[in-house]
């Protein structure tokens, strides 16, 4: 039998909630003798005609109709119960509690012989709270029908939600004559029994169960940890005992070890009982990642912990090798050390068993991108795009890795693509524009990447990449040197001294002839870390040239080329002594 404790009440709400679909089965009536009487023959005719046209609008759901022929119903016969009923049944349903127990008093009063009408009225008083008059028409039911097991489930229901503990444990006392020991209603009345403050009687009845189920361990795992939440350790302890010495490997016995252990103070016991419990195949996986989540969260403070919590991931992917879970709270631990090649191996892994979760691949994509892996990042971004062709983020790490790789074209598709699914996401949106407009500037498609620079700033105003990239690139076109100027003013006044962003406004100056100003700019790059920088130092020697101070631009040429990678123009200056461009 399956163990589960919230079977029971499921079980008597959904008898509660079936029992006006059980009802509605009456089409129209027989009219009673004494109604009969008092009506012509005209009139009875009437009255059925009425009472089929209102259950024909009840069932199509034209509830407004039904109940106004059913009224009329009422009128011409008030004497005739079944009316009243369709009238209950359609109140519960536009949810009007007070008509509904006027009509359900009514049907049951006018016929106290039908079962329906009784349980339905019943239902009514329940719903408006009533609960002792719904319980003595439920009692009067079940005078009349003692071996009616739903009406005891009815009965139990108010009582329970009542708060009448004892009462509800008496009702199902009596189910239980009549159907024999259940799991669901001795686990049900288990916790009643608790609300009792009555752990005793609280454990006689998982003791019954086990007496009628002796090869279910579980349930001695459930009367141990019943002991064990109530303060009683040592009686815990004696039963998990027990359990493992008949099956040393109980998932269930041993991981209620383990709590026990850990209360102890005694954690090398605790952590190999939980080994034992993580090896088991029984213990859901589920919960073993509810346990490794907790560890998660403790080595964000503690360290010590860490051993235990990788050793703990293995095991759970020994006992469950193909389980995407397993392999995925791995890599979590893993990235978080920052050991990049392991949590790539393991997302891949975790993919390979399910591949339908959009964070695993979203995590794998920033892995390799953090670790430079170009090749991967273009493969598994398109198989992502395939998967998930409405997220935008996959389109976004294709399309920018193609760029690095000089892909251009296939850079900008994806862009492109991927731009149309952003939505409520200005800095990804900000992202795509930004990245479309140096894909396009590097095909030379200038008026495009111009206008994929403008929208990405009119969203992003101090963008600092898009200032400093879109203004050099204007610079080195030697065109809109007005724009460039501003922009790269822009992105120094948000950023001071960096030795990048100057000397680009220093580059901007120096196109529009400005050679002092880019002179004085050059020398503050150099002062804020552009000393060692071969492009600066070259820029630094050409504005001197231009301000006709030759020594002053070869020595900086020299330390160009001692710097690193100049221009292609670069030994061509120092050998001779010229500025060339």
């Amino acid at each position: 039998m399956k163990f589960n404790h919230y079977i029971f009440i499921l079980f008597i709400t959904f008898l509660t909630a079936c029992s006006s679909s059980k009802q509605s089965k009456s089409s129209y009536p027989k009219i009673n003798k004494k109604v009969a009487t008092e009506l012509t023959n005209k009139e009875q005719v009437h009255f059925k005609f009425l009472f089929m046209n209102a259950s024909k609008e009840r069932i199509l759901g034209n509830y407004e109709k039904a109940a106004n022929l059913f009224l009329q119903c009422t009128q011409l016969a008030g004497g005739e119960p079944a009316p009243y009923y369709e009238l209950a049944n359609i109140f519960e349903l536009v949810k009007e509690p007070t008509l509904f127990l006027n009509n359900a008093e009514k049907a049951a009063k006018l016929d106290p012989n039908n079962y329906w009408y009784s349980v339905l009225y019943a239902h009514a008083l329940q719903g408006a709270g009533e609960n002792d008059k719904a319980i003595a028409q439920y009692e009067l039911l079940l005078k009349k029908n003692p071996q009616d097991i739903d009406i005891l489930f009815d009965i139990a229901t108010i009582q329970y939600y009542s708060g009448n503990y004892a009462d509800a444990i008496k009702t199902l006392n009596k189910v239980e004559k009549k159907m024999g020991i259940s799991e669901d209603i001795s686990f049900q009345k288990q916790r009643m029994w608790i609300k009792l403050n009555n752990v005793d009687k609280a454990a006689d009845e998982i003791k019954a169960l086990i007496i009628a189920y002796p090869d279910n361990v579980l349930y001695q795992v459930k009367l141990a940890d019943l002991y064990s939440a109530n303060d009683m350790p040592d009686k815990a302890f004696e039963i998990y005992k027990g359990i493992i010495a008949v099956d040393p490997n109980n998932a269930f016995a041993n991981l209620s070890l383990h709590d026990y252990y850990k209360n102890k103070g005694e954690k090398e016991k605790a952590f190999d009982a939980l080994k034992k419990a993580f090896a088991s195949p029984e213990l859901d996986i589920d919960t073993k990642m509810q346990i490794l989540l907790s560890y998660y969260a403790a080595t964000e403070s503690d360290n010590t912990l860490k051993k235990d919590a990788f050793e703990l991931n293995k095991i759970m992917i020994q006992t469950h090798p193909k389980d995407a879970k397993s392999y995925t709270i791995y890599a979590d631990f893993l990235y978080r050390d920052k050991k990049l090649e392991g949590a790539k191996e393991n997302y891949l892994k975790a993919i390979e068993f399910d591949a339908s979760k959009f964070p695993i691949w979203s995590q794998l994509m920033f892995i390799e991108s953090e670790l430079k892996d170009n090749e991967a990042l273009i493969r598994d971004s398109e198989k992502a795009m395939e998967l998930f062709p409405n997220q935008p983020i996959f389109y976004y790490f294709n399309g920018a890795t193609h760029l690095q790789e000089k892909n251009y074209k296939d850079a900008i598709a994806s862009l492109e693509i991927g731009k149309a699914f952003v939505i409520d996401n200005p800095p990804l949106k900000t992202q795509f524009h930004a990245t479309l407009g140096d894909a396009y500037n590097s095909l030379k498609e200038y008026e495009k990447s111009d206008a994929a620079y403008e929208d990405a700033l009119k969203l992003d105003p101090k963008n600092i990449y898009v200032l400093n990239n879109y203004a050099y690139y204007l610079s080195l076109r030697e065109d809109k040197l007005e724009r460039a100027a501003e922009l790269s003013e822009k992105c120094n006044d948000i950023e001071p001294d960096q030795a990048n962003y100057q000397d680009t406004y220093a580059w901007i100056l120096y196109k529009q002839g400005k050679f002092v100003q880019a002179k004085d700019w050059l020398e503050k790059a150099l002062e804020n870390g552009g000393a060692n920088n071969a492009v600066i130092l070259e820029h630094l020697g050409d504005t001197y040239a231009q301000l006709n101070n030759l020594d002053k631009a070869l020595e900086l040429w020299k330390r160009a080329k001692k710097a690193g990678k100049g221009t292609e123009f670069l030994d061509k200056k120092i050998a001779s002594k010229k500025l060339y461009e």
